[in-house]
């Protein structure tokens, strides 16, 4: 446990030391900035679209983490063999790499609560715009749902990338294979769930239309942009969608970290 704890330190420091991470906690601090001015070319709604843009920021950060920082940190410890400063008793392979996930998750879980306070922030400046336009179904607490649903939902994305990169040979490899899962996993629950109605089912085979079953029932239902977005406009969610949501992903993240675990004991470095 103190050798994964250790990992886990040095892994925070390393990531908040660096540039990038740096540029993208900047950047989410000023994102209410970016909604007011880009809201301003919009009549009504203006305080929806100031959470639009807010979430739509917040996720492509987050991603941009996982890409940039994660991916990163991972290819320099094995394409550059970095990981036997570590890797050196009484370190095992299994706290280096809980170490490394859990640092990463602490930084990512930093830049979300950057998140919240900069949604805490516009939402308070558009309660005091005093027109009813400008605020029209925003409430406190925005912010701190919308931060946390999009965390939880990164947590699987950067679970499967770390078990990309624990089975990968270089950065580059790393780097193609993280963006092919993520473009993948933004790309097939909306297509899954168009061919999963009614009229698109009557008219495909009955074996196309069983795998697509399978494939849907595979991947999560929702996913934490959108229950965001659909708290901000006011529309109801049902409690157990969001709980749902939280179990998928973090179901997703212990199943793909455990693959990661095994991949990477089992891998010559």
């Amino acid at each position: 446990m103190n050798c994964t704890l250790e990992t886990t330190r040095i892994t925070v420091h390393e990531i908040v030391r660096m540039r990038t991470f740096q540029i993208l906690a900047a950047t989410i601090i000023l994102l209410p900035l970016v909604a007011i001015v880009f809201s301003n070319i919009f009549i009504f709604d203006i305080g929806k679209v100031r959470i639009d843009v807010l979430v739509a920021g917040s996720r492509l950060l987050a991603t941009t983490y996982i890409l940039f920082i994660a991916v990163t940190l991972m290819g320099r410890d094995i394409g550059q063999k970095t990981c036997y400063q570590f890797l050196m008793p009484p370190i095992s392979r299994h706290a280096y790499l809980t170490g490394r996930f859990t640092g990463l998750l602490l930084c990512l879980l930093l830049l979300m609560i950057l998140s919240m306070v900069s949604g805490e922030l516009l939402i308070s400046i558009t309660f005091s715009e005093t027109a009813e336009i400008y605020r029209r179904g925003l409430s406190h607490g925005t912010g701190l749902s919308m931060a946390f649903l999009i965390f939880f939902q990164h947590i699987s994305l950067l679970a499967m990338v770390l078990m990309i990169c624990s089975w990968a040979t270089g950065l580059a490899e790393m780097l193609i294979f993280s963006l092919a899962g993520i473009f993948l996993s933004w790309i097939l629950p909306p297509i899954i769930q168009a061919l999963q109605t009614e009229e698109v089912i009557q008219h495909v085979p009955p074996i196309v239309a069983a795998f697509t079953n399978i494939i849907g029932s595979i991947l999560p239902q929702l996913n934490g942009g959108d229950i965001a977005l659909a708290l901000a406009h006011g529309l109801s969610m049902n409690t157990s969608d969001i709980i749902w949501h939280l179990v998928e992903h973090s179901s997703y993240a212990l199943i793909m970290f455990a693959m990661a675990l095994i991949i990477f004991f089992r891998r010559d470095l």
